[in-house]
């Protein structure tokens, strides 16, 4: 008799452990917050030198964009991230020089976005980029 209760117990009490860990799991994917990928940050701050050494800004050039490893990339001005991954996917850069001389042109490097694996769209209009250079030691 006494085999019967536990057994009936049991089987009441697991869909309420099941539902519980399915709870706990929900909890912990809508509260998890993705981090950027680390090569990820360190190339947005590669870029983010190059650009500063290519404009005549006297403001701060992206001012979030800070060497820290506390410092979350995807919580960035003008990066978005992929909210699974943790991947950028989006990067708007235009007009990073506004006080660039109207004749004045410049090439880009690409292999500054070698870092970003997700990169989806990428936006550097109104910034006088004449084209693109290979490979430049990067």
């Amino acid at each position: 008799m006494k085999l019967g209760v536990s057994q009936s117990y049991l089987s009441m009490e697991w869909p309420l452990v099941k539902f519980l860990l399915w709870a706990l799991l929900l909890f912990v994917q809508i509260h998890e917050r993705i981090a950027c990928i680390e090569d990820e940050r360190m190339g947005l701050l590669e870029l983010k030198a190059f650009l500063k050494s290519k404009t005549n800004r006297t403001e701060p050039l992206l001012p979030t964009w800070i060497n820290d490893t506390k410092s979350e990339c995807c919580s960035w001005e003008q990066v978005r991230c992929n909210t699974t991954t943790g991947h950028v996917i989006k990067l708007t850069l235009s007009n990073i020089n506004q006080e660039q001389n109207y004749e004045d042109t410049w090439y880009i490097n690409v292999s500054l976005f070698q870092p970003f694996k997700e990169l989806r769209n990428l936006d550097l209009s109104n910034n006088r980029i004449a084209g693109w250079l290979g490979n430049e030691g990067m």
